[in-house]
């Protein structure tokens, strides 16, 4: 996302980048009755890239861990750490990586990195955009192999005619990599529509990675507002979901990209869940006194898919004060089996992101603050079995109170960084990766690494039979 020099946007929606030349329940989850997953310890943190190695606002997303490795993509900055914290190599700059994958920058700057391990592949992918004005071009890489220190293949393609592509989604599955973004006039105009884009994953991990079988969908009516592509794990399918906000109503739009493994494929709207997507939220607090941009509704980090729930989140306006919905979608009716909010007394809470096991334990992560707490970072544990979630706790506090840079504008920039995934080698741990102040004119980013276990066999029997019996009562709790 770009906004070039200090002048404010409007309410385009769109979400700027400003580059810094030179700044330095129901069922509680102690689980005695095994609704789900219990918090462990901590088992591993650390620092990830900050503002004075990125020189942009915000840092964007995102991370993503695999084959022993973490690896963080910012605005500005990319860097490989162990999952045990030790820097790998040297930190590049994002402009360096995507040139050292083999694309051509045509002398702009590269902005809005995602980044997905997939262990089905055993392979990374990345995405990415350039910040030409207008027809700019759409990154795409994959590694070499599962260790992302040795190297990547990059490839690029041109973003819908006459638009500028903003905000690029990324979703990986068995089927395709798929990126979708919002378009505007130019890098700086006002908003115009929606594109997707399938790529066979075949085609990506072939002995030469190649762009065969990439479907467009350009200024499509069959998505809208952000159009998240579902990740899954899994390996298999044909079929690609993908989520988005129904542009100027409060509903989610479920899209399918069908024959996504090949070329020829085909987009359809396929169903619209009303009533989901929420109130945009307000203006979030802070100690200071000076608010910060909260973001919209959109469904920022993107959703992922296990067995048959698809899993997302975002930030909406609730009961006065900012707060992070989730839901739980089934994948094979593309109806919602759970939804809830999270909300914390005094605080707003922002940026949300989510990933699940198999367990159907979800975790999710989000910064939360108020007019005498710092902008933090926070997560819960919740349970798909019951749609009920935890209390949240503290994940790492922010150092500063008042973090203010509006750079003559009134939106006091924050976020679009947040990132939630399992680790693929035990998937009871999950990783975190977000956003804090560490000044109040600058971020800093913890990569967070936390455990949960797994209810014993006798209890989700036992759970098993208090839901009959409240099946029989003719009452249902735990789901709004």
């Amino acid at each position: 996302m770009r906004v070039f020099g200090s002048a404010a946007r409007g309410v385009s929606r769109r979400r700027g980048t400003v580059r810094l030349a030179g700044v330095a329940l129901g069922v509680a989850l102690a689980l005695g009755a095994g609704s789900g997953a219990a918090r462990a310890a901590i088992l591993e943190q650390f620092q990830g890239g900050n503002l004075s190695q990125s020189n942009f606002i915000p840092p964007d997303m995102g991370g993503a861990v695999g084959d022993g490795y973490v690896l963080q993509m910012l605005n500005g900055v990319v860097s490989t750490y162990t999952t045990a914290g030790a820097a790998v190599g040297s930190q590049v700059s994002l402009n360096s990586f995507w040139a050292g994958a083999g694309v051509s920058l045509g002398g702009t700057n590269v902005s809005d990195p995602r980044v997905i391990f997939d262990p089905s592949s055993n392979r990374w992918f990345a995405s990415a955009i350039a910040t030409q004005s207008t027809n700019n071009s759409i990154f795409v890489a994959v590694s070499n192999t599962a260790n992302p220190t040795l190297g990547f293949t990059g490839l690029s393609f041109t973003s819908a005619s006459g638009q500028f592509a903003d905000f690029p989604t990324l979703g990986v599955n068995g089927a395709a990599v798929t990126i979708g973004t919002n378009n505007f006039t130019s890098s700086t105009g006002s908003g115009s529509g929606f594109s997707l884009y399938s790529i066979p994953k075949t085609s990506l991990t072939a002995a030469t990675p190649s762009l065969t079988g990439l479907a467009r969908f350009d200024q499509t009516n069959q998505v809208g507002f952000t159009p998240q592509p579902v990740t899954n794990a899994s390996g298999t399918g044909t079929t690609t979901t993908v989520l988005s906000n129904n542009n100027g109503g409060n509903g989610l739009f479920v899209s399918t990209v069908s024959g996504a493994n090949s070329g020829g494929a085909t987009l359809g709207l396929s169903a619209t869940i009303n009533g989901v997507a929420g109130a945009a939220p307000a203006a979030a607090t802070q100690p200071g006194g000076t608010t910060y941009d909260p973001g919209d509704n959109r469904i920022s980090s993107g959703p992922s898919q296990v067995g048959n729930n698809i899993y997302f989140a975002n930030t909406v306006l609730n009961g006065g004060s900012d707060q992070i919905q989730w839901g739980v979608l089934d994948a094979t009716n593309q109806t919602l089996a759970h939804s809830g909010f999270i909300s914390m007394a005094g605080l707003d809470l922002t940026y949300g992101s989510i990933a699940a096991n198999a367990n159907g334990t979800f975790v999710i992560a989000f910064n939360g603050s108020g007019s005498g707490t710092n902008i933090s970072a926070y997560d819960v544990i919740c349970s798909a079995i019951t749609g009920t979630c935890g209390t949240p706790s503290l994940v790492y506090a922010g150092l500063a109170n008042n973090y203010n840079v509006t750079f003559g504008g009134p939106s006091n920039r924050w976020g679009d960084y947040s990132w939630t995934t399992v680790d693929s080698s035990n998937p009871n741990n999950f990783w975190l990766f977000q956003e804090y102040p560490t000044t109040n004119s600058a971020w800093g980013t913890v990569i967070t690494e936390i455990g949960t276990s797994v209810p014993e066999p006798a209890a989700i029997a036992m759970l098993g039979f208090g839901l009959m019996g409240l099946g029989l009562a003719r009452r249902r709790t735990g789901s709004a």
